[in-house]
């Protein structure tokens, strides 16, 4: 019966993977070779560079590896995102070495810290992260003035981690006298429980709360979740003023193994995962609302996503290291892995159906007036 109830489950899982491949249309608004530059993915310089992996077949627009580099690698002229680390023990950076970055990277986007507020990441609290912020974005701006910067993402955009942004735009309001610079907004979309002293992504430092949202293992796939999670967020930037600013997820996916997910069956679990990226995907590319969308893209609700990641190995049960979602298996960096291979039907269904919606990594239009 277990066997019978997997196989109904391998079947219709795989039957909702092929109905969600991209059906919609849109114009090109920029280079043919560019069209999918919406798509980004995550790094990890631990196991390899982006230049290791035959990355063309992917038709990837942009990527970051959570560091600063002074000659990104961009291979298919992709683009990079500098990212500043912001915990005690990263920051302050070497500046000079920054303002060399700066001066060989024109109009590049910068972005200040990676989960800025989770304890296992930058750790900073609201007041912390304000001062940071003000001292990174006062220093890229004065030798870069056509530079973005774009604030850390949050883990998850919960309620909770709503609460500690409300907190970081009210502590620089107070210390510097006028609302906290953003030119592109950012957040995480990973899918974790908040709960203190348990497994997930915690209680955001400088908070007193002892749990957020009780996300499941099973949450973390849910797309339904991650739509809502995007939605709710739209509409707290339009509460604050902020509807006329680009957002970029800078970091998502599917951290929990496949085997978590497909109730001990990896196969089942990778389908899971893949519909995942379908729908979510989907979603990315057409969401639109005028009442909180970026009017300057139609009023998408998101103009750049970053999948989490090209190359990070694949979960270890023994040693508990690695996560889910990779591209390229961890042992022979030519190979896709299952997730790769799904990646890559999707963007090829994408510039096959005539998917064609570009959008810059600098915004250069958008900065100009702020509704």
């Amino acid at each position: 019966m277990l066997r019978r109830a997997r196989r109904l489950l391998r079947a219709a899982l795989a039957l909702s993977v092929v109905l969600c491949f991209p059906t919609q249309t849109a114009l090109c608004h920029g280079p043919e070779d560019s069209c999918t530059s919406r798509f980004g993915v995550g790094v990890n310089p631990a196991y390899g560079d982006i230049a290791d992996y035959p990355v063309g077949q992917l038709h990837i627009g942009w990527y970051s590896n959570w560091g600063t580099t002074l000659v990104p690698l961009c291979p298919g002229g992709m683009e990079y995102a500098q990212v500043i680390r912001v915990s005690p023990t990263s920051y302050p950076p070497d500046w000079a070495n920054i303002a060399q970055i700066i001066a060989a990277n024109p109009e590049a986007l910068w972005i200040i810290g990676n989960e800025p507020e989770c304890i296992s990441q930058d750790n900073r609290t609201p007041t912390e992260y304000a001062t940071i912020y003000h001292e990174c974005y006062t220093f890229i701006k004065e030798h870069d003035p056509t530079a973005q910067v774009a604030i850390g993402g949050v883990v998850v955009p919960t309620p909770l981690r709503r609460e500690w942004l409300d907190h970081v735009l009210a502590a620089y309001q107070t210390a510097y006298g006028e609302p906290m610079p953003i030119d592109v907004w950012n957040i995480h979309v990973q899918i974790l429980q908040e709960k203190r002293g348990s497994w997930g992504c915690g209680i955001p430092a400088g908070l007193s709360h002892d749990e957020g949202e009780l996300y499941t293992i099973m949450d973390n796939a849910d797309p339904q979740i991650f739509i809502r999670l995007v939605q709710d967020f739209r509409q707290w930037l339009a509460d604050q003023g902020e509807q006329g600013k680009p957002l970029i997820i800078s970091e998502f996916g599917v951290l929990m193994p496949s085997e978590y997910l497909g109730y001990g069956d990896r196969v089942a679990g990778d389908i899971v995962v893949m519909n995942f990226m379908s729908q979510v995907f989907d979603f990315l590319r057409v969401a639109s609302d005028e009442s909180t969308g970026y009017p300057k893209d139609e009023a998408h609700l998101v103009q750049r996503w970053l999948w989490y990641s090209l190359n990070e190995p694949y979960y270890d049960f023994e040693t508990q290291t690695g996560m889910n979602g990779a591209l390229f298996e961890a042992n022979d960096p030519t190979q896709l892995t299952v997730l790769g291979q799904h990646w890559k039907r999707y963007m090829d269904a994408i510039i096959d159906r005539g998917y064609q919606l570009y959008i810059p990594l600098h915004f250069p239009a958008f900065t100009q007036e702020q509704p």
